[in-house]
């Protein structure tokens, strides 16, 4: 027998092509003898669904069978050939993966068996530090002692400014970087507590004569120093974003800086002059400075006590006290001034004249020599209270 569609022989009692799956097209070699002979014209079988691969590849050519056998159903001959696709892909992958963890796993067992680190537990790259000469260790050494020192004396404030200093020359100096760790919380809380103090000093004693030390205890807090490029002199806080020094401080520039008792240091930005009243009003953002408290000059008396604070001659440390006592208000080329017989030297100039009270009555600014240019001795003016509240009132927030 032979199919009729592919030309495959077949078995004699084949029900249908092995090699193309037809049923229809199975013949016996001589058709012409089995139409006249009815012996060997075959028995009809009752038509039934043949079980059907759904290819044919993997059938042997000669048509006797397959080469490589396999199970097939009768679903197979109506499956989806792209759900098949589908299911070869995800088998795949599916594979792939399992094979690569199997292979990842391997290797990271192996890179611990030789003591190797895993990728991502491999240590950063390290910072080279920047090289210090020996002279610049040496003196960031000699500073750190001294802000020792300076701690030892209570002046947290130098202390710190010495450390940075040290850190400065050698940055990765680790004593220096330990030292302001420990001092930076201390001179913040001992700034607070003196803060604090002066407060409850100023309200207990408003409208009361103290005593010398209890009236620049409250003012202190509000003293700061003033620096330019060229000069050098000291301020007092008039309004919490305002300090207060002499114009011929200031000078042209723009820009200051100003430092208070605590050790920091701020940039002030000028924002108004006076050069006939030599007054300068310098603008702070963020300071929490305390304001000085602003007397009445004009309430003196010949013979009062007042006392000056600056910073003469710009001494390391905090500012000078001297006192003296009140003699009369004087009119010098349009401006009023105080005059007062307390010793002012250069960098005095911008600080406060204070009264026993603990009140601000003027701001020492200058004084005077005779015709040969000798200091003439006990006669020195501060410009009068008034005008410097006047000036930055003058001002907007």
């Amino acid at each position: 027998m032979y199919c009729v569609a592919c030309g495959s022989s077949l078995e004699r009692d084949a029900r249908f092509c092995t090699r193309c799956g037809r049923t229809t097209s199975v013949a016996t070699r001589d058709a012409s003898r089995a139409a006249t002979d009815p012996a060997t014209t075959p028995t009809p079988v009752p038509p039934r669904e043949a079980v059907v691969p759904a290819n044919t590849r993997g059938y042997r050519a000669d048509g006797l069978g397959m080469g490589s056998p396999r199970i097939a159903t009768a679903s197979d001959r109506y499956a989806d050939a792209d759900a098949i696709r589908r299911g070869r892909i995800t088998t795949f992958t599916v594979v792939a993966v399992v094979l690569g963890l199997v292979l990842w796993a391997g290797n990271l067992s192996a890179a611990r068996l030789r003591g190797e680190a895993p990728p991502e537990a491999t240590a950063s790259p390290r910072i080279t530090p920047t090289p210090v000469s020996d002279q610049a260790r040496q003196e960031a050494v000699a500073l750190l002692g001294s802000a020792t020192y300076r701690v030892e004396e209570g002046k947290l404030g130098e202390a710190i400014e010495l450390a940075k200093q040290a850190q400065a020359r050698w940055p990765d100096y680790p004593e220096a970087r330990a030292f302001l760790d420990e001092v930076l919380p201390k001179a913040t809380t001992t700034a607070a507590v003196a803060r604090a103090q002066a407060t409850a000093a100023a309200v207990a004693s408003d409208g009361m004569i103290l005593s010398e030390r209890d009236a620049v205890a409250k003012v202190m807090p509000s003293v700061v120093h003033v620096g330019t490029s060229t000069a050098a002199g000291t301020g007092f806080v008039v309004r919490d974003d305002l300090v207060a020094t002499n114009a011929h401080v200031v000078g042209t520039a723009a820009k200051v800086e100003v430092r208070a008792q605590d050790g920091r240091t701020f940039e002030g930005r000028v924002v108004a002059r006076d050069a006939r009243q030599d007054i300068a009003l310098i603008r702070l953002t963020g300071s929490k400075l305390p304001v000085a408290k602003a007397g009445n000059s004009k309430a003196l008396r010949p013979g009062d006590g007042l006392i000056a604070i600056g910073y003469a001659l710009d001494l390391r440390g905090g500012p000078s006290i001297t006192r003296g006592v009140y003699s009369a208000h004087r009119t010098i080329q349009g401006g009023t001034y105080v005059q007062t017989d307390a010793p002012l030297n250069p960098g005095n100039s911008g600080g406060p004249l204070l009264s026993l009270r603990g009140e601000v009555v003027g701001m020492n600014t200058m004084a005077t020599v005779n015709a040969s240019g000798q200091e003439i001795v006990g006669l020195f003016f501060a410009v009068a209270v008034e005008s410097i509240t006047t000036a930055a009132n003058a001002v907007p927030r």
